[in-house]
């Protein structure tokens, strides 16, 4: 009969035996006391805070060294964060605090990513608005995801004015907007005009766009329907 294992105690001070690499994380490393796991940190915290083989580390400085660690937990964190894909800084404050990290050390991330260039929010606001324009969003629900992401209005406004002053741009994501609902709702609008009227209402409405632009299509589309019927 296999014996159930037990699961050794965390040393809390000790002689440090080993520091070894995390795999895929050489900025991390994994601290042995007594040759068992103790704690992870920072490698180049580990450097600055003196941490070496064969030295004793007390339980107090294990403590200032978790402690110290938070910063690079939260950096790392919103790396992993924004390798996902770009982020406004209020959504990326909003995954750190839900992960547990206070807001001071939030915020110190949130500006050492800003002075890195990786957290930009005119960007942000300006590749999300061409994005969603060109599936077939309009401008208003454009401009209600980017203030729900916590983006300034100010920025928002910009981002949406420079795509709109492109008039090939805005061409090119008219002519789309007309295939998609003719290949969804063309067909219906010769069978079921009433019916499909409504189901293109909703669709265009959902996707943020005005009264008078539903009406363009659906003019549209009941004229194709009337010419080829």
């Amino acid at each position: 009969m296999r014996k159930p294992s037990v699961k050794r105690a965390v040393p809390l001070e000790g002689l440090v035996t080993s520091l070894v690499p995390r795999n895929r994380r050489p900025d991390r490393l994994a601290v042995y006391i007594d040759g068992s796991y103790a704690l992870e940190v920072d490698a180049g915290l580990a450097g600055s805070a003196g941490l070496r083989v064969g030295e004793v580390l007390s339980a107090e400085a294990r403590q200032r060294l978790v402690e110290s660690d938070v910063p690079y937990l939260a950096r790392a964190r919103a790396l992993g964060l924004l390798a996902l894909r770009d982020r406004s800084s209020d959504e990326l404050r909003t995954r750190l605090r839900v992960t547990g990290f206070e807001p001071p050390v939030v915020e110190e991330v949130v500006l050492w990513l800003k002075d890195l260039g990786y957290l930009d929010d005119q960007r942000f606001a300006e590749s999300y608005a061409l994005e969603k324009l060109r599936s077939g969003w309009g401008e208003r629900r454009v401009r209600q995801e980017l203030l729900r992401k916590g983006v300034d209005r100010a920025l928002v406004d910009h981002a949406l004015a420079s795509h709109s002053a492109d008039e090939e741009s805005a061409q090119e994501r008219s002519e789309a907007l007309r295939q998609l609902v003719r290949r969804r709702f063309g067909a219906g609008f010769k069978t079921d005009p009433e019916g499909a009227e409504r189901r293109l209402t909703g669709f265009l409405a959902r996707r943020g766009y005005d009264w008078d632009s539903i009406g363009q299509m659906v003019r549209m589309l009941r004229s194709e329907a009337e010419e080829t019927a």
